[in-house]
């Protein structure tokens, strides 16, 4: 299986996977079973947030971690060598809020643990979070992420992507604009971009803004927030019917087909994201990650089975160490 590598449909991509401070366990297991099995590692990146008001888009009471956890999911990323990119998104962030102890605590772990060939960043949403890093935590790389561009009405602005690649050392391509190929195509460096595949909201969302000022506000207060609006919102929206996504092209998922990625690919595209912060366990994740990674054709079926049965017999007994 180790030639495996040779056959993979985009063997340049460089994976960057969800899941960090909520899936740790079964990630960093899948890490080393196919460093173990294949000889590579199956993602170059994994990003995350525990649950805080730096937090943002995973505002989700099973992502609360005791000190513990956090600690440990972090010396096991970085004890394999894996860089994290902490998912610091919410853009409601103020200079007050740069005192919080968790967010620098992190910061400071990370920034120690940065080097050359394995560089932690933080995915950005607010100015004050940027002249914090900046100032601060030099040695960590920067990522803007969706919500800036979307936040900031810069859908579909060349002009809003070249001034972010100008600040960041990585930019996030807003989902509706993955698919925007007459777009990307103007971005020369196409190697300071990152295009999430598997986006399960649907295309070219009317609320998805008015969805992250929600989540940012609820950041600052998880327990008393008054969620009622937007789900009011979310009846109203189309994608909280599962028929309608079905049936309706329009209403579809943003999530890519395979010929869109092959396109993405052939421009120069190589860093992609995969999301999968609502899901309860870290499997629907990995079976979107071997769906992306495995060969082409009608073999991949076998392959996936295998491997899959393969990866759930190791969990016996079920002891994961980080």
């Amino acid at each position: 299986m180790t030639s495996l590598r040779n056959r993979l449909r985009w063997p340049e991509a460089e994976w960057d996977v969800s899941g960090a401070f909520a899936k740790d366990a079964v990630l960093l297991r899948f890490h080393d079973f196919c460093r173990e099995h294949l000889g590579y590692a199956p993602f170059a990146v994994v990003h995350g947030s525990p649950l805080f008001r730096w937090n943002c888009g995973r505002v989700l009471s099973m992502l609360m971690r005791s000190e513990t956890e956090i600690n440990t999911a972090a010396a096991g990323y970085v004890k394999r060598g894996i860089p994290v990119d902490l998912t610091f998104t919410n853009p409601l962030l103020r200079e007050e809020d740069m005192k919080n102890m968790l967010g620098n605590r992190l910061l400071s772990f990370f920034a120690a643990q940065s080097i050359p060939k394995v560089r932690h960043a933080v995915i950005i949403g607010s100015e004050a979070l940027y002249a914090h890093v900046k100032t601060n935590y030099p040695q960590l790389n920067t990522v803007s992420s969706i919500l800036r561009i979307t936040c900031d009405g810069g859908k579909g602005q060349l002009d809003s992507y070249l001034r972010l690649a100008e600040r960041y050392d990585k930019v996030m391509i807003h989902p509706d604009d993955v698919f925007n190929f007459d777009l990307l195509e103007k971005l020369e460096d196409k190697g300071r971009y990152e295009l999430i595949l598997n986006e399960y909201c649907m295309r070219n969302c009317p609320m998805r803004a008015f969805h992250y000022t929600t989540m940012a506000e609820q950041a600052f207060d998880i327990d008393g927030y008054d969620t009622t609006k937007f789900y009011k919102a979310l009846s109203r929206n189309g994608c909280s019917s599962t028929n309608a996504m079905l049936a309706d092209p329009a209403v579809g998922v943003a999530a890519l087909t395979t010929p869109e990625i092959d396109r993405l690919y052939e421009m120069g595209f190589r860093k992609f994201k995969l999301q999968g912060r609502a899901h309860p366990n870290a499997l629907p994740l990995i079976n979107d990650l071997l769906r992306f990674m495995l060969p082409p054709g009608e073999a991949q079926e076998t392959l996936w089975l295998s491997f899959c049965t393969a990866f759930l017999e190791s969990f016996t007994p079920l002891t994961v160490e980080a």
